[in-house]
């Protein structure tokens, strides 16, 4: 037993007492037998001894006391635990007698130099600082020195002992190296190493030894293959803890990394607490070097822990904090008040073949108040595939334009650049509004006239793709930015479209439905619209899972749809045929499938095709010269074919859910029925397949994303590096939402009272040293 293991079975006691499952006479008996059973452990803590006798002294008359004062000294002896685990479980780092500054290259510390710093850089790790953030992966209990005869099968363990034979034999191309043990008590244990002739340089018969490993038992005999190994000459230099084990690569090793780490946490002392006062206090977090030492050598589990909470609500607080200043420095900005009448607004709902939703009404209302207001406009529209959302954002163009501004939308693909301008054009150009498309593939000629028609005010909307960016692409008088598929750009290129106004409006929207909990962590700088409801007259899609053996099925229902002048989509995850993975390509089907459906015309589309081959493809699809489409998933974001009433997913388990159900999208456009085909392979495992049939289950995007990021997490929940999320190492933010909430809730409540942080200058510092690269992109 440890002094931890005490402290745990203490509490255990009280709350025995607590829950009344020992009668109140026994109860001091049997309290005081448990400290004196451990008074050894008591004993070797400064201190401690005398507590522990104050404490037995506060309940020796509890037998005779009433029933009230009786449960409250119990609550109180709970109380005095914690208290003993925060002063004896948690350690700091000892200060450095010699200070060195945070930035000092890692090549300067103790036991590193040029060729293991070159190492440790490929790692991160570039100065004292990078250490501090350096996380273990795994820790080994060495705390304790265990006797030979008190070790079991399939147990660690640290044992210290000396060497009194050895042996060495070749089996085949096999070296196995062989060494007796025996520790003080004349136990003996098989120490073997395979293959490693160096050990023979390290160790010889009648040295001292501390090893540990993994015991195994074999007819009696006890063994540990590979241990990990210290020669002694006194038990006093065996290295004991909560040791850490470090991610490494090859050439480093564990010992040396915790040597190296051993000295440069101590200078976590440098770093003054960022933490507010109030913070620490509140949750009772341990301090910025307690928590480095806990986190890399905890002095018990107890410090592990308390120093993973503490990290963990650090990690979410900056992040929150760094969101949050960025609304604020919005919200700080001056804006354009725009003066909206609402008469082009009514004139182009009133045109509409349909009534808008409920939903849609609603989140226009937000986007126009937000337009009216002098804050510039940073708002999130959320909305499932085919809800509507670009109606919703035609009216905030109309609304812009009628106050005298320019508007810009800015997508991910020229195809689906090209379908926006088709229907802008067609929808806006009615009202006066005069509409452009800028492509990088638009002739030079053509882009010079779209640039000084932009400046002279001749255009009224200009959308496009990248393209938009440029330096030389000057707007007049640029008032609202569109950015549809927001997370498919950087946050550098979404800033490069906004600063080519003063603050204008920013309407940020998106196809992929966020959980709450995500959407609240990654857009907390945002206002976020929901559009809840689906255009009426539309049905669900039917989802099927078919194993591939039954594809000649799905065939010939097929070609039923296309002789109803349907259409439809195959989708394939690859290109050209790989001889790495095993499966069908898009090219190699098409010459299959065009044979099949011949008498419908079959076309292919993928993205090694020019911007020019796959646009001409596309709009003969849409103009229905062929009815079937190969595809990879280029045809994923936003094209909108009314006929198709098929999707056919080849290797469907090679797709996030989230995709799929963007490719669901694709069909199901119209008011006739649509049937989205999940093709998946014989050898596709059951985990995989009950995934699949969760989101077949299913047509609600929410929903859809719930199980995916729960299947695959938030870093490739988005398919792209540029989701805007930190490398979160402790929060989790799917079963996390509470901690997340306290935080920002903290973080409000402390960005109202000292909006500047004059009061928190150290916290300023960390949330700028972490963050400070997006938020000084915003003071550009």
């Amino acid at each position: 037993m440890n002094l931890e293991d005490y402290f745990n079975e203490l509490e255990s006691y009280l709350k025995i007492g607590l829950d009344g499952k020992i009668s109140w006479k026994n109860f001091f008996p049997q309290l005081y037998n448990l400290c004196k059973k451990s008074i050894n452990i008591i004993k070797k803590e400064k201190g401690l001894k005398e507590k522990i006798g104050s404490f037995l002294a506060y309940y020796k008359p509890i037998a005779v006391l009433p029933d009230e004062r009786k449960i409250k000294r119990v609550k109180q002896g709970l109380e005095l635990v914690e208290k003993l685990r925060r002063q004896y479980l948690i350690d700091e780092p000892e200060v450095p007698h010699k200070d060195l500054p945070l930035k000092t290259d890692i090549k300067f510390i103790r036991g590193v130099g040029n060729k293991r710093a070159t190492m440790m850089r490929e790692l991160g790790i570039n100065n004292i600082e990078d250490t501090f953030y350096f996380f273990p992966r795994d820790y080994e209990d060495r705390r304790e020195i265990k006797a030979i005869i008190d070790c079991y099968h399939g147990q660690n363990c640290l044992i210290v002992g000396r060497i009194i034979n050895f042996e060495e034999k070749k089996v085949g191309t096999l070296k196995i190296l062989s060494y007796v043990l025996e520790d003080k008590h004349d136990s003996v244990i098989v120490l073997t190493w395979f293959n490693q002739d160096y050990i023979k340089r390290f160790l010889q018969i009648g040295m001292k030894v501390a090893v540990y490993g993994t015991v195994e038992v074999e007819f009696g005999r006890k063994q540990i293959k590979n241990p990990d190994f210290q020669v002694i000459t006194s038990i006093k230099e065996v290295k004991t803890g909560i040791l850490p084990i470090y991610p490494l690569k090859k050439g480093l090793y564990q010992n040396s990394m915790r040597t190296i780490f051993s000295e440069t946490i101590q200078y976590s002392h440098n770093v003054k607490e960022f933490l507010p006062e109030e913070i620490i206090n509140k949750y009772q977090f341990i301090t910025f070097p307690q928590r480095i030492k806990g986190i890399h050598f905890p002095k018990s589990y107890y410090h592990l822990e308390k120093a993973k909470e503490t990290l963990k609500y650090e990690e979410i607080f900056l992040f929150e904090f760094s969101v949050l200043i960025q609304k604020q420095k919005i919200q700080l900005k001056e804006g354009i008040s725009k003066n909206i009448k609402g008469i082009l607004a009514k004139e182009f709902i009133f045109s509409l073949p349909f009534k808008l939703t409920k939903s849609q009404i609603k989140v226009f209302e937000e986007i126009r108040e937000d337009m009216k207001k002098a804050i510039p406009m940073n708002r999130l529209l959320q909305g499932d595939v085919g809800s509507g959302k670009t109606v919703v954002s035609e009216l905030a163009l109309i609304d812009n334009y009628e106050s005298g501004y320019q508007g810009a939308v800015m997508v991910p693909t020229s195809v689906l650049a090209k379908q926006q301008y088709k229907k802008l054009k067609e929808d806006l150009e009615k009202l006066g509004i005069k509409v452009e498309i800028l492509l990088g593939e638009t002739k030079k000629s053509e882009k010079k006239k779209i640039k000084e028609n932009l400046l002279n005010n001749q255009i009224d909307v200009l959308i496009g793709t990248h393209a938009l960016i440029q330096d030389d692409v000057i707007f007049k008088n640029l008032g609202l930015v569109v950015i549809d598929e927001q997370h498919r750009f950087g946050v550098k290129q979404r800033l490069a479209l906004i600063n080519k106004g003063k603050m204008p409006d920013i309407l940020f929207m998106t196809a992929t439905p966020i959980p709450r909990t995500l959407a609240m962590t990654l857009y907390g700088d945002l206002d976020v619209s929901l559009i809840t409801e689906m255009p009426s007259g539309r049905k669900k899609v039917k989802t099927v899972l078919v194993k591939e053996n039954k594809i000649n099925e799905i065939y010939k229902f097929i070609e039923k749809e296309l002789e109803s002048k349907n259409q439809a989509f195959f989708v394939y995850p690859l290109i050209e045929e790989s001889e790495v993975l095993d499966l069908k390509a898009a090219t190699e089907m098409y010459e299959i499938l065009k044979e099949r459906f011949k008498k419908y015309g079959v076309g292919l589309l993928h993205g090694k095709m020019s911007s020019e081959e796959k646009n001409n493809i596309m709009e003969k699809f849409v103009n229905k010269e062929f009815s079937v489409l190969i595809s990879t998933t280029v045809i994923e974001v936003g094209v909108d074919i009314p006929d198709a009433t098929i999707m056919v997913i080849e290797h469907a388990e090679r797709f996030g859910l989230s995709q799929l159900h963007q490719l669901r999208g694709r069909v199901g456009r119209s008011k006739k029925q649509a049937y989205c085909f999940l093709i998946v392979s014989q050898s596709v495992s059951g985990e995989t397949r009950e995934k699949l049939r969760k989101f077949a289950d299913t047509t609600n995007g929410f929903e859809v994303s719930e199980i995916d990021l729960q299947w695959r997490g938030p870093g490739k929940f988005f398919g792209t590096e540029q989701h805007g999320l930190p490398d979160f190492k402790f929060i989790d933010i799917l079963n996390d939402p509470e901690l997340i909430e306290k935080a920002r809730k903290d973080v409000f409540e402390i960005l109202k009272k000292d909006p500047e942080l004059k009061d928190h200058k150290n916290l300023k510092k960390e949330i700028y040293r972490r963050y400070g690269k997006s938020l000084k992109m915003l003071e550009a």
